[in-house]
């Protein structure tokens, strides 16, 4: 083999090395160090990485949290549901989740399921309430999944303050049972649907009996009444007893625009 033909294999060789390391540091420099952040939030185990597009960094962000569930025996063969779910996030609500009831017997095997759906604000407790669960079969234990949850970042709430008082709870003469109160509007927001939710509490602190009802049309500053109705005996004394408000302020549509556009909430 000839020197001029040895010298030109050793410059084929030199540029192909040359570009092989090129290669190999633009894959190092430019490749993910975890799993790409394709929904702008921290939650595949991503590492802190520029997400690109609208995103700019992976937020971390925790899972709603099931703090307690219970079914209550009401009427023959019926049961409300309740279950305490909560938010832990400071800047992050969740604008839809999808939730499940499941209902075993005393062999764990499913008896029936209640399905259905809410939004939490950032670091909101939340009762969840389904009334009126028929079955024949006795009932062991309650369980609550959580599932497709759809967060959006929600760092302020600007003048939302739903206020509850004037509540009070009575046994009746036929053994029934009221509690009654008012909601006052007291935000800036003229509002399409709030939800109530009522808890009467046993003297161990258990949940004894649960409510949930709806005000529609609820403009600012206005006061309305509420109730929730037991047409059975409870068959536990009642030690305390609360009212809990929500609204869904991810819904355009739950702000009603009669006065002009309402303020925005600050992302």
């Amino acid at each position: 083999m000839s020197h001029y033909f040895k010298k030109q294999i050793t410059i084929v060789l030199i540029f192909v090395l040359i570009l092989a390391i090129i290669g190999a540091a633009v894959y190092f420099l430019t490749r993910p160090s975890g799993p790409t952040c394709s929904d702008g939030i921290k939650n595949q185990g991503e590492e802190d990485v520029d997400c690109g597009g609208p995103c700019k960094k992976c937020k971390e962000i925790e899972d709603l949290k099931v703090i307690s569930k219970k079914f209550i025996p009401t009427t023959e063969n019926n049961f409300d549901l309740v279950a305490v779910v909560g938010n832990p996030n400071i800047d992050w609500g969740a604008r839809l989740a999808s939730y499940v009831f499941e209902l075993y017997d005393g062999a764990s095997q499913l008896i029936g399921s209640v399905k259905g759906t809410t939004y939490f604000l950032p670091q909101e407790t939340k009762y969840i309430v389904e009334q009126r669960f028929y079955s024949e079969k006795t009932i062991v234990e309650a369980r609550l999944m959580l599932s497709d949850v759809s967060w959006e970042k929600l760092s302020q709430i600007n003048d939302l303050e739903l206020k509850v008082k004037n509540t009070d709870y009575q046994i009746l003469e036929d053994g029934s049972s009221e509690f009654i109160g008012v909601m006052e509007n007291k935000s800036s927001y003229d509002l399409d649907k709030i939800e109530i939710v009522g808890i009467l509490f046993d003297n161990n602190g258990e949940i004894a009996a649960a409510g949930k009802t709806f005000l529609n049309t609820v403009m600012r500053n206005e006061n309305r009444e509420f109730s929730f109705f037991w047409p059975y005996p409870i068959a536990v004394q009642i030690k305390s007893f609360i009212a809990k408000t929500y609204t869904n302020v991810f819904l355009n549509d739950n702000f009603i625009k009669i006065h002009g556009e309402p303020k925005d909430f600050e992302e």
